[in-house]
């Protein structure tokens, strides 16, 4: 494989030791402050060195760290990786966890219950965007991989302060909230979930997978970001085209590749068992921008959920009808993607 600009070969000895160098850089600067005896962010760096990207390599952390043997977990998260349906939306070392903390709460709880998780996750939210000044892939990203290897490794803290957490919700928005849930529970709906039961067998549906998706209700934990038929369809994407990856040198060569923006060869098909999940959920991505004008609920609707006024305009505007529709065309679009 040659450089480009250059007519000279790199031989396949020399573009491993510049890989594993590269690499080796990356890590210490990730890895600075931390400590040789913080097991879990070492667990969380070994874990990117052989998987590649930051959603499944979080995800595969956070189930070995609570004793979990499911591989399924981290093959939903694979297409989150770099940003949810592309790099202007938010990072996968913050959607994963959501995805993680959602799937170990049955979707059949109470109202009470799922605002805890929708409080913790907000927690969280804020948490990482207040460690990485951003919440969005493209930020992070443009700070260098370093940048990235240090949202993936520093996530222990902030999902600790999330779980443990007994801030109490502001009583409007838990009135808010509680409203549109109870709609949502009234109608069968739920953004994520009907685009995944409206798949028609095209992908297993598992009680794993509604669960982890739950979260994405309102636009991630009513928080009218990503819109939740969009992040379920990329958790689609993800459950029926992402492979597990474990292995060190194809991450290294991947890395090497990236670094010298070489983009399109780094993110091959062939390269990384997740590249296929992660591509097909920008593309997923650039469709609903182009054919709902927006990908956040609050791009679509213009309503704030923590608001109960804002709440009542949505149901009494008749507005879950079309969020129906959207996740009708998302099914759609995903039965011709797979």
């Amino acid at each position: 494989m040659a450089k480009k600009g250059s007519s000279r070969p790199i031989s396949r000895r020399d573009f491993a030791r510049k890989s594993m160098l590269a690499l080796a850089g990356i890590g210490t600067i990730s890895l600075a402050g931390y400590g040789v005896y913080n097991k879990k962010k070492l667990r969380s760096l070994n874990n990117i060195l052989r998987m590649g990207h930051c959603a499944p390599s979080v995800m595969q952390t956070l189930t070995e760290l609570n004793n979990i043997n499911n591989s399924s977990l981290v093959l939903y998260a694979g297409a989150m990786a770099g940003g949810i349906a592309g790099s202007d939306m938010e990072c996968g070392a913050l959607t994963a966890p959501l995805m993680f903390m959602s799937s170990q709460m049955n979707d059949s709880v109470p109202i009470e219950e799922k605002l805890g998780v929708i409080n913790k996750s907000q927690v969280y939210y804020n948490e990482f965007t207040r460690y990485n000044n951003t919440s969005i892939c493209r930020v992070i990203q443009g700070n260098g991989m370093s940048s990235c290897l240090n949202a993936v490794c520093g996530i222990h803290q902030l999902y600790s302060t999330a779980i443990s957490g007994s801030g109490e919700m502001p009583e409007e928005k838990k009135e808010s909230f509680s409203l549109l849930l109870g709609e949502f529970d009234k109608n069968a709906f739920h953004c994520a979930q009907s685009v995944l039961k409206g798949l028609g067998g095209k992908v297993k549906l598992t009680e794993e997978l509604l669960n982890a998706s739950w979260i994405f209700v309102g636009g991630i934990a009513m928080m009218n970001r990503t819109c939740g038929a969009l992040a379920g369809g990329v958790m689609a994407l993800s459950a029926a085209t992402a492979k597990m990856e474990n292995d060190y040198s194809r991450v290294a060569r991947m890395n090497w590749l990236l670094m010298h923006n070489r983009i399109e060869e780094a993110m091959n098909e062939e390269m990384n068992n997740f590249n296929r999940s992660i591509r097909l959920s920008a593309e997923l991505g650039s469709w609903f921008r182009s054919e709902f004008g927006s990908t956040s609920c609050y791009g679509i609707w213009g309503y704030n959920f923590a608001k109960t006024k804002d709440s009542e305009g949505y149901i009494a505007g008749n507005c879950l009808k079309h969020c129906k529709n959207i996740t009708d065309c998302v099914a759609m679009k995903i039965r011709s993607m797979i």
